[in-house]
């Protein structure tokens, strides 16, 4: 999971959390980043009953993560003030929101809004996020990559694309629905 010292998106499948006080296994766990590439909070969805947030950093220990929180200090994502979501994104590349049970529509769609896992355009070229890298304590994204053409990956990194830019209501907004330009910083 932790290459180079960083903890990959698609590695925070099926793992393990360790709380102070139990274990739980998690079927995905979702950093929400902001616009200065920090993460403020993660969602935890966890094999059984609804996503849940999780405000502290975590500390990797093999394929296991660690926290020093409570598993009673976990919140429901409806605590999360819908107007905060505009001003994040989260990259879930298997749509994991959509069969969702238990959370209130509207903050489902506020997080369907915030996937960055649709194409988007940089540079006049188009790209696809394949991956995102997180500090090995998940406080902050590191780099994307991205794919483009069929096999040629690039990585972004903080000051090279605008995050925000990338996210799918934007370009939805916009009525370019796949073809929004990022705006390089």
């Amino acid at each position: 999971m932790p290459i180079e010292g960083r903890v990959r998106q698609r590695g925070l499948v099926d793992r393990r959390i360790v709380f102070a006080d139990s274990e739980r296994a998690a079927s995905h766990v979702f950093p929400f980043v902001d616009r200065r590439w920090r993460v403020p909070f993660v969602v935890v969805n966890f094999s059984e009953g609804r996503p849940m947030v999780l405000d502290a950093p975590f500390r990797p220990d093999r394929f296991r993560f660690r926290t020093a929180l409570r598993v009673r200090d976990l919140r429901r994502i409806e605590s999360v003030p819908l107007q905060d979501f505009d001003e994040l994104v989260h990259f879930d590349p298997w749509w994991v929101f959509r069969p969702v049970s238990g959370v209130d529509r509207a903050w489902v769609e506020a997080v369907f809004a915030t996937n960055i896992a649709a194409p988007f355009r940089h540079g006049g070229r188009r790209y696809e996020v394949r991956d995102l890298a997180f500090s090995p304590e998940l406080d902050r994204l590191e780099e994307i990559t991205a794919k483009r053409a069929l096999f040629r990956t690039f990585t972004f990194h903080p000051d090279e694309i605008e995050l925000l830019a990338l996210r799918a209501t934007t370009r939805r907004d916009s009525g370019l629905q796949s073809g929004y330009t990022a705006k390089a910083l």
